[in-house]
């Protein structure tokens, strides 16, 4: 395996898109080309996943487009849509949370100092690999290193986030940070677990769209319909 090109090219990711800071129950219709996915009314599009696959592409340029893709829609876009809709008025609580916090703490070391003791909070070297996939986007800039992100959405809530140091090794998938975390999250890990379980069995048979270029980048739980 060849190292990957440096620096990171950050300044080519949406990155605030991507974190899902104007996220919205309420956007407009994809054109019929665009979209990825369509299950339990909910819409993906090719355009949501693109960030995050510009940066799996610098991390792991070795693995294919549609594996990238399955693993954006699986572990983040689709249960983060899924969460929007039953959880509403319980994470917008949750990001007033988050937002507080951000607010008074602006850099690493203010987080560390003010960051409450309780609840999910984690300090720890991570991979590239290893956070979520928006909060990853973040912790590995090199232009962010020692800033406090804002809060990031993921399926389970929302995680405030500061990377200490970046550590950059031969290849871009030995790179890993000194990274705290904090979680405002709407269930603890077993809850969380149960909860997407269920959702999927409850939504597998009901995609009615999926492109058709993409079928093999489904997650292999879902009922994807006949080709006509």
């Amino acid at each position: 395996m060849s190292p990957n090109p440096r620096p990171f090219p950050s300044r080519f990711l949406p990155l605030a898109a991507a974190l899902g800071l104007a996220a919205c129950s309420d956007r407009p219709p994809a054109p019929a080309d665009d979209r990825l996915l369509v299950v339990d009314g909910i819409t993906i599009t090719l355009a949501e996943v693109e960030p995050y696959v510009a940066f799996l592409d610098a991390a792991v340029p070795e693995a294919g487009r549609k594996t990238k893709i399955r693993r954006i829609v699986d572990e983040h876009l689709l249960p983060l849509r899924l969460a929007q809709r039953a959880f509403a008025a319980r994470r917008a609580e949750l990001r007033e949370q988050a937002a507080a916090l951000c607010g008074i703490a602006t850099n690493s070391s203010e987080l560390e100092r003010v960051a409450p003791m309780q609840g999910d909070r984690t300090r720890r070297n991570l991979s590239r690999m290893q956070p979520r996939l928006p909060v990853a986007m973040f912790l590995f800039d090199p232009l962010l290193t020692g800033a406090v992100s804002p809060p990031i959405e993921v399926p389970n809530g929302w995680v405030v986030a500061t990377a200490f140091d970046l550590h950059e090794g031969a290849l871009m998938l030995d790179d890993y940070v000194d990274a705290l975390q904090i979680g405002f999250l709407t269930h603890d890990a077993e809850g969380w677990g149960q909860w997407l379980l269920a959702e999927r069995a409850r939504v597998a048979g009901t995609v009615t769209w999926v492109h058709p270029d993409y079928r093999e980048a489904m997650p292999d739980w879902l009922h994807l319909p006949r080709l006509q």
